[in-house]
């Protein structure tokens, strides 16, 4: 996918006798957007801004090991023993095996010659690479952060190298003493090296100014100049940030710790290194007593000063842990910190306040499967309706709210409250939404300025026209339909095919998939770490079609 980004100048950082003014420029495509703020309690903001840049240059993928140079030595090896083995065969093949053979010693001299230079030209690429990190981080980094200005926050987005891990940056307006006008919206924002270096020459007696400016670029002048940056955006950046918002939406484990906790966890995992299975963080969860984290394999119990208040015992295990090393400089500066979990090996959220500024960060179930893999959560974010619903409508009060819930826009176009969820759910799978799972609020965010066009997910798309099928040939039948409360729905179902399958969802007021449980081998073998399985997806159209 092709992204151009233009902005009037790049963005600077200056020292005035009053503070230091961050001057970030908003990209040019966009509708303008606007921002003069002096930012309250500057220090933190700085810190909670550099937590973000760590999310932006991360990539915790396990190196994998180069095996080019045994494969090579294995195939010299084949070929050595295989005359031996020739006799029988007819004599223009040898013959054409024998050419082949000196083939090979004339294709190894020649490569004799290239792999020093080959050597010199990775170095080289080495070096341009690491000198660009340092310099003009702007071009190594996939796409520049997305910043939105709302009237009760600004709100910075970023996505991490390996896209395993997202943050978010929110600031609140009462933190912002603004200047002149705002214009409210959503915009790239060109974040250079330079400007993050100047982030840690903030002080507290050195108060931090915040400008997001939109300039016009005058073409055929030489008093303006412009950058522009044509981007190959690979489309799973753009899949993984639609699908953490899809994932916020769904049910989960919301739990407190402390962050001396958290602390403890990330001092362990510093002083150690696994050298085996399992290597996972398994949350112990006891109806009214202190939350246990088990740090495997060692088996490292730390026991937290916060009670788990949900219903039931639980326990879930995520992976991919080092990834927290993001909070570490963040966590002496709060007491506590908000943790979903989604399950075992499922996305987890985590959200922590300093000095008012907020910081989230979602992680996918491990660091190998990235938010675009597989894990297709918009299926479960919304269903159980067919009311027709004029998406452009929500939008348009979704653009002048910039903040909303599904009950107000319910009320508003005097539309059920599940059709309501569906559109914003809609929007953000379109990019032009983003969910707080805190707030629970659909916010205005335009990913991209242009449509988003996505090749289809092929594992997906057979997974639904199964499950289309199955409800075309009348095989599934909904047992059972029970009101648990004024929240939930639980719905019982049977699947018939090679085998009957049994099916049990629990689904709120919005339509989202609060619980769902299948007897197929898939599900049994993924829960819905990789998404529902055909057999839910076509129990939720049944349940869809007979709204």
């Amino acid at each position: 996918m092709q992204v151009t980004q233009s902005y009037a100048r790049p963005s600077t950082a200056h020292h005035h006798n009053d503070g230091m003014q961050f001057n970030f420029a908003a990209e040019t495509h966009r509708n303008p957007v606007n921002l003069n703020a002096l930012i309250k309690n500057s220090l933190q903001y700085a810190r909670i801004m550099l937590a973000l840049r760590l999310v932006v240059k991360g990539d915790w993928r396990t190196p994998r090991p180069d095996h080019t140079a045994y494969q090579d030595w294995v195939v010299e090896r084949y070929w050595e023993e295989l005359p031996q083995n020739l006799k029988g065969i007819d004599p223009e093949k040898i013959k054409l095996l024998q050419k082949r053979e000196k083939l090979k010693q004339s294709q190894k001299q020649i490569q004799r010659i290239i792999n020093p230079i080959q050597s010199q030209i990775n170095k080289a690429q080495r070096e341009y690479f690491k000198w660009l990190y340092q310099h003009d981080r702007e071009k190594w980094i996939v796409l520049d952060p997305v910043i939105s200005v709302h009237p009760d926050a600004v709100i910075f987005e970023a996505f991490s190298l390996d896209e395993s891990t997202y943050g978010r940056v929110s600031i609140p307006s009462h933190m912002l003493e603004t200047f002149g006008k705002t214009d409210y919206g959503t915009t790239n924002i060109d974040f250079s090296q330079i400007l993050a270096d100047e982030l840690y020459r903030v002080r507290s007696y050195r108060p931090a100014w915040l400008k997001v400016a939109f300039e016009k670029v005058e073409i055929g002048t030489y008093l303006n100049t412009a950058i522009e940056k044509k981007i190959d955006l690979p489309e799973s950046w753009v899949k993984g940030f639609l699908q953490v918002q899809s994932a916020a939406t769904l049910e989960g484990k919301t739990i407190t710790l402390s962050t001396s906790t958290i602390a403890d966890v990330l001092a362990i995992l510093d002083r150690k290194r696994e050298k085996q299975s399992p290597r996972s963080l398994k949350f112990i969860l006891k109806k009214g007593q202190p939350i246990q984290i088990q740090i495997d394999p060692w088996g490292i119990i730390i026991n937290d000063t916060h009670h788990y208040e949900g219903k039931e015992d639980t326990e879930v295990k995520i992976w991919g842990r080092r990834r927290l090393e993001v909070l570490k400089d963040l966590l002496p500066y709060s007491d506590k910190i908000w943790v979903k979990l989604l399950g075992t090996g499922m996305p987890s959220y985590w959200t922590i306040i300093a000095g008012e500024h907020r910081f989230d960060l979602g992680l996918s179930g491990w660091t190998d499967n990235d938010w675009a893999k597989k894990a297709s959560f918009d299926l479960l974010a919304s269903s159980g309706t067919t009311e027709k619903v004029d998406l452009t409508q929500v939008k348009n009060i979704l653009i002048q709210k910039l903040a909303i819930s599904p009950e107000e826009v319910s009320q508003s176009l005097k539309i059920s409250r599940n059709a309501a969820t569906k559109a914003l759910q809609e929007l953000c799978k379109q990019g032009q939404a983003m969910y707080d799972h805190l707030t629970e609020q659909y916010r205005w965010r335009q990913l991209l300025q242009q449509d988003i066009q996505l090749s289809p997910n092929t594992e997906e798309d057979e997974r639904i026209r199964y499950a289309i099928s199955l409800n075309k040939e009348n095989k599934v039948l909904i047992t059972e339909k029970n009101n648990i409360d004024a929240q939930l729905t639980q719905y019982k179902a049977t699947v018939k095919g090679k085998n009957d399958y049994s099916i049990a969802l629990q689904l709120d007021l919005d339509g989202r998939v609060k619980l769902a449980q299948c007897t197929c081998s898939f599900y049994r073998r993924n829960k819905l770490r990789q998404g529902p399985c055909q057999h839910i997806i076509a129990t939720l159209l049944m349940i869809t079609k007979n709204a």
